[in-house]
């Protein structure tokens, strides 16, 4: 088996944003609500999701590229919606 082109790319969204899954999952096994994100989390969180954007481009996978569009939309959204109301 030979690693896809660009497998570093996969690789960087691949971990980063499987820490910030195991985080929340901590989180939330703690009993805890999910605390807000501190400017670098949230810059390695977009960056991850950039990349995500651009491993599905070069690789021309819809499906994959959407996926990270989505990610991306709704953690603006929800992003907005915490300084909106904050």
């Amino acid at each position: 088996m030979t690693l896809p082109d660009h497998w570093w790319l996969l690789a960087l969204v691949v971990v980063v944003q499987g820490l910030f899954f195991a985080r929340i999952v901590i989180l939330r096994m703690r009993g805890k609500g999910v605390q807000p994100l501190a400017r670098s989390a949230q810059a390695a969180l977009a960056v991850s999701g950039l990349a995500g954007l651009a491993y599905g481009f070069v690789q021309r996978d819809p499906l994959f590229f959407l996926g990270q569009a989505c990610l991306l939309a709704l953690y603006y959204r929800m992003q907005r919606e915490r300084n909106d109301l904050g």
